[in-house]
């Protein structure tokens, strides 16, 4: 082989509650995550040394790129020779809580270990993700999942009911870190109903995963954009809105592709983002191999 081309899927939080700061400085988080189809297109060739990487979409093209980083470690941790070319095509928005780097970076893991023929064992590359990035082992896997710890420890749900999602992102951006310190603030802050939503995952129930989307970082943040962004979602026909991870990306569940496109054929006109896309049940897909 000697290239692999990936589409690297982004995330949307279905459920986000922050159970408390650990000792190590992260938030002890349980959330439910969901694969959706807006994705960049990582394409990796072998190359003779060295790893170089190319992207025209406002990625960091230096070491301190996520992709990079990743098909370093394990190029060095299996003792491989030999080089890669990276390029990197960018669809998922940045600074939105889709975890588009994660989702690179869970790409190049995998890409990497396909085009070397590694078959590093799949608990040892869920260790290197993990050791990459909070979000990047659920980016390995994808699907619909109860993520707990920073992320890591994952549980298998059912797969979201059939709906079409339309995602915007409002010009506003959001910090992770000043979202968890505006968490921190709140003495007495709000829960989401995690147990409710987990049963309406196992009923199958679109409508009353819609009506409790809950995200404490929405909460705490409390920016008007966002209250305007799930409102014009809401009116359009949405069943549930809500902003996902640390923003700024707001998503709207509709029944039908139809209702969603129709919203998002008038949302484009108000947000510098704006796409239709659907509930996936993987993190990346293998596209083409050479």
């Amino acid at each position: 082989m000697r290239s692999v081309t990936l589409f690297a899927n982004a995330k949307i939080n279905l459920a986000l509650d922050v159970l408390g700061k650990r000792s190590d400085g992260y938030h002890e988080l349980r959330m439910i995550m969901q694969s959706v189809s807006i994705h960049d297109v990582i394409r990796l060739e072998k190359a003779e040394s060295g790893i170089t990487f190319q992207c025209g979409g406002g990625a960091p093209t230096d070491e301190s790129n996520l992709a990079v980083k990743a098909a370093r470690l394990l190029l060095e941790e299996s003792g491989t020779k030999g080089g890669l070319k990276i390029t990197l095509e960018k669809h998922i928005p940045s600074m939105a809580g889709m975890a588009g780097g994660s989702a690179d970076c869970a790409a190049a893991l995998i890409g990497t270990d396909m085009l070397f023929d590694l078959k590093t064992p799949h608990e040892k590359l869920l260790n290197m993700a993990c050791s990459l990035g909070a979000d990047v082992p659920f980016c390995v896997v994808g699907g619909t999942k109860i993520c707990e710890g920073i992320g890591e420890k994952m549980t298998e749900l059912p797969n979201m009911p059939n709906c079409a999602i339309v995602v915007v992102k409002p010009s506003v951006s959001v910090s992770t870190p000043e979202a968890f310190a505006k968490y921190d603030s709140i003495t007495s802050p709000k829960k989401g109903d995690f147990n409710g939503m987990v049963s309406a995952f196992e009923r199958g129930d679109l409508g009353g995963i819609g009506s409790l989307l809950f995200n404490a970082l929405e909460y705490a943040a409390d920016l008007p954009q966002i209250k305007q962004a799930k409102e014009d979602l809401m009116k359009h026909g949405a069943c549930g809105a809500l902003m996902t991870g640390s923003g700024s990306a707001v998503y709207g569940i509709f029944e039908s592709g139809e209702a969603a496109e129709k919203c998002a054929e008038t949302l484009k006109e108000l947000y510098p983002f704006c796409e239709v896309c659907a509930p996936v049940n993987c993190g990346c897909e293998v596209k083409e191999c050479e």
